[in-house]
């Protein structure tokens, strides 16, 4: 019975803070980028989001660069990851509401279309999705997921969300890289 509560309780735990270690935001300051500038190798708040290029579920590619000029909010997961499917139905719930200012993306660590594919469906993920083989992840320094990441028309970094995304965090980031 001892045994039974303690899994529980680490259940709880895990999804409460999501599969991370470093659950909360990542945070900083930094304006409109300058001409010329570059976006760096790491993703830093305040600074321009670094490239990446990922496939699509779909098998198109995906570049962020393709997405200049507007707000982007990316959202990382696995299907195997319990905090990841707690919040993506209100990530999904978001999406209508946002679709025309913000694209949204999601990219999946690690995983083959094939396991992907019916996650996707199972959750009406409307959105676009990527499969992210490592290299989001080492630009991005995600070191657990779920992830959330912010950026601003301008491509900065606007907030990186470590763990899972409480809805409010979720509005205010949104409504966030939107504004100008």
């Amino acid at each position: 019975m001892k045994i039974l509560a303690g899994a529980a309780l680490a259940a709880l735990v895990l999804v409460a803070a999501g599969c991370s270690q470093n659950a909360g935001p990542s945070s900083g300051a930094g304006g409109r980028p300058q001409p010329g500038e570059t976006a760096p190798t790491l993703a830093r708040v305040g600074a321009l989001a670094p490239d990446f290029t990922v496939k699509g579920i779909d098998g198109t590619r995906i570049n962020l660069a393709r997405f200049r000029g507007k707000a982007v909010f990316i959202n990382v997961f696995a299907t195997w990851c319990p905090p990841c499917k707690e919040e993506l139905p209100q990530i999904v719930a978001s999406y209508p509401k946002y679709s025309d200012k913000i694209v949204f993306l999601g990219l999946d660590e690690q995983e083959e279309a094939g396991q992907v594919t019916p996650f996707v469906k199972q959750f009406h993920i409307a959105f676009q999705v990527g499969l992210d083989p490592g290299t989001f992840a080492e630009k991005y320094e995600v070191g657990s997921i779920p992830e959330s990441v912010f950026i601003d028309k301008y491509g900065v970094v606007r907030k990186i969300w470590r763990g899972f995304l409480p809805a409010g965090v979720l509005h205010d980031g949104l409504s966030a890289i939107v504004k100008d």
